[in-house]
């Protein structure tokens, strides 16, 4: 079954694509399900590997997730395109026939199920889950998101106010701006007051209106237990950590699978390759880790165009107070997974504005701002056909009398590409992903030397070696809690004296332990220690056979078998 990237895909249409990828690529995938969603639904994983050289298990393992956030269904369309790209390649791509013989890949990409078949199929958003929460939530007085108009969209409501806060760009009428300091209430001059499409339950004329709180409070990404908080400390974080079935269901998964070395969330929107710290300052981060940060982030930046930059450095404005409990923290800094997640979308960017961290945005003046809105609207005219943004209509609301419907496309313009550039997000985003996937490290048998010392007696001498970037335990975070398995190689099979006389096969160790420890090794990152040897001296009839097999937590797997 292809796959095309001219559309937003429903959960039916992921779930029939990843059943082909099994049919038809047997020899590369396997699909399980990890989990449900609250509402029932599977939590899809395909994984992805060369079977014939061996189980995903025994090999350095990539994940790559997508839509924890329910509206951002455009980081689902990315793994989805990765998968199609690996499976149709593979074979005609030197490189990414050796990634899927020598690493396996692990693909969710739809964590958010009910949540994104609900953004697809109505006009409404929610943040990730359908399931209410706060549990005791009650609807309160305040506006709630409707499309009154019946246009298929929640849109923006601009409603004349003298007092409003906003009023109309002199510029572009269709921009809307805030009101100076110095803006008096005079006569022909008109302010308005701006609100989110919708209906306002308690509606009392006199009284401003506000957002009534969210029905559906959830923020899976706030649910992992890495610096996790309560809900009046963290929004959205649930009752604890994992407490939704989705996230235990990603919990459970990780756990079964050690051998994850590297990992890329997609979401949207903004256009930057996400990495840690979220709660930390990078000088708090091992130097030898945050080098491998910024020289993988900086091949992103080289593909994407997206610069690659510190959730707390770049994106808190308020750092007494950052946001926690995230999947990005959870990988790295608990599982010592080298992580990143990528924003993908940035319709600023498409404008020619300039990327700004987020503590900025606060020290703009009306008039930068004026600007900046001003070159959106630009590009949507010149570039998009003006397909972005839905003009001002009038409208009889049947609670604040006339207003104007209109504003920018939320869904498919703000907060995911238009489908006309998709596929183009989707690859060179996935692109670097694989690049990414490169850098994991992969053990091999570098040398194996058998010498007969005198009858029976041999020596044998192993050289096992890392032929890949990063060091056997991924992160020096890992390392330093010690979070991954070392490297260790044995002989077999291996008999005891009585057996050998009987006739038994394989050898007896004189010297050297069977299985032997060589705890971790550098990649060509560092290069100094990527190399070790085990040695033994063993008894075994000439022409005997035995295996040589190293093993490692993060870095895969080698066999030989050498003949004395």
């Amino acid at each position: 079954m292809s796959i095309t990237f001219d559309k937003y895909h429903t959960y039916q249409e992921i779930e029939d694509f990843l059943k082909s990828c099994i049919s038809e690529h047997p020899n590369l995938c396997n699909l399980e399900t990890v989990g449900k969603s609250f509402q029932g639904r599977d939590i899809w994983m395909l994984e992805v590997t060369n079977k014939e050289t061996g189980s995903a298990k025994d090999k350095p393992g990539v994940y790559l997730d997508g839509n924890i956030h329910a509206g951002e269904v455009a980081g689902c369309e990315t793994v989805l395109w990765i998968i199609d790209h690996l499976l149709n390649s593979y074979g005609n791509d030197n490189a990414i026939t050796y990634l899927l013989d020598t690493q396996a890949f692990f693909f969710i990409p739809r964590i958010a199920a009910d949540g994104a078949e609900y953004y697809l199929s109505t006009p409404h958003t929610v943040r990730s889950s359908l399931r209410e929460w706060p549990e005791d939530y009650d609807e309160k007085p305040g506006l709630y998101p409707e499309d009154i108009d019946g246009n298929g969209k929640i849109l923006t409501m601009r409603v004349r106010d003298p007092n409003g806060a906003w009023k109309i760009s002199s510029k572009d009428p269709r921009l809307m701006i805030r009101r100076e300091p110095n803006d008096l209430p005079l006569d022909g001059v008109s302010y308005y007051n701006v609100y989110r499409e919708g209906l306002i339950r308690e509606y009392d004329k006199d009284l401003p209106v506000k957002d009534a709180p969210p029905k559906y409070g959830l923020d899976f990404n706030r649910n992992f237990p890495t610096n996790w908080a309560v809900k009046t400390r963290q929004p959205g974080s649930g009752d604890y950590p994992f407490s939704e079935p989705e996230l235990k269901a990603i919990a459970d998964f990780f756990v079964s699978h050690p051998n994850i070395v590297l990992s890329m969330s997609y979401h949207t929107t903004g256009g930057y390759i996400l990495r840690p710290f979220c709660t930390q300052r990078d000088s708090a981060m091992d130097p030898k880790d945050l080098q491998v940060y910024c020289t993988i982030g900086q091949i992103g930046e080289e593909i994407t165009g997206y610069p690659c930059k510190s959730i707390f450095e770049w994106f808190t404005q308020d750092q007494t107070r950052p946001s926690v409990g995230s999947a990005l923290e959870w990988f790295y800094e608990t599982l010592g997974i080298l992580s990143f997640a990528t924003e993908l979308w940035d319709m600023n960017g498409r404008a020619g504005l300039p990327k700004r961290p987020s503590h900025q945005y606060l020290s703009m003046s009306h008039k930068q701002l004026e600007e900046e809105g001003l070159a959106l609207l630009r590009w949507n005219d010149e570039v998009m056909g003006g397909q972005l943004f839905v003009n001002w209509q009038k409208f009889d609301h049947p609670q604040l009398g006339e207003v104007e419907i209109g504003g920018w496309e939320p869904k498919f313009g703000r907060q995911n590409p238009p489908i006309s550039l998709l596929e183009e997000e989707c690859r060179k985003n996935g692109l670097f992903a694989l690049e990414m996937a490169k850098s994991a490290p992969r053990i091999g048998i570098d040398k194996v030397n058998v010498e007969c010392t005198e009858g029976d007696l041999h020596k044998i001498e192993v050289v096992v070696t890392n032929e890949g970037y990063l060091p056997t335990h991924g992160t020096f975070n890992a390392l330093k809690m010690n979070a991954v398995r070392p490297v260790k190689v044995k002989i077999d099979p291996v008999v005891n004296p009585a057996q050998r006389e009987n006739g038994q096969g394989g050898i007896e160790i004189v010297s050297g332990k069977a299985e032997q420890d060589l705890g971790h090794l550098d990649g060509y990152l560092a290069g100094n220690d990527r190399k070790k040897k085990a040695s033994w001296m063993v008894r075994g009839r000439p022409g005997s056979t035995v295996n040589i097999i190293v093993t490692s937590g993060r870095a895969g797997s080698a066999t030989t078998t050498i003949e004395l």
